[in-house]
């Protein structure tokens, strides 16, 4: 039985491999997920309710290449969040010291994170493609 052989060459795949170099693309999404993840800090630091600054102070974020974290390890920022039978959950806005009520800062955080996701996503793409380029 004869058999036929088929040979593929890829033209460019050398340069391609070259630039899908690990630093291209995993570097800028790092820097991406820090700039979030310190907007997602301040955010909820804003808006965090203030009495004693506690609360406000015990808000750290932890950032890696592959994830960033916000949180607390104060044990009442669960009802300030999410509020009890007795209280709302609140946050305050910024240059404000009036409390809003219905929703924790973390919460409103997230709805800054949400509103400014498509430029955070955009300056990624943005700098994937300018390492693509050089």
């Amino acid at each position: 039985m004869a058999g036929i052989g088929l040979a593929f060459q890829i033209k460019g795949a050398s340069e391609i491999s070259k630039k899908l170099k690990k630093e291209t693309i995993t570097q800028p999404l790092a820097e991406g997920i820090k700039k979030l993840t310190l907007f997602l800090d301040r955010e909820v630091k804003v808006a965090t309710p203030v009495d004693t600054d506690r609360l406000r102070s015990s808000i750290t974020s932890q950032v890696t290449a592959e994830f960033g974290k916000v949180g607390t390890n104060v044990n009442y920022a669960t009802f300030v969040e999410y509020g009890t039978k007795k209280m709302s959950s609140r946050h305050v806005t910024e240059g404000s010291s009036i409390r809003i009520k219905e929703k924790g800062m973390f919460a409103f955080g997230l709805e800054k994170v949400k509103e400014k996701l498509g430029k955070f996503m955009a300056d990624i793409g943005v700098a994937i493609e300018q390492r693509w380029n050089k």
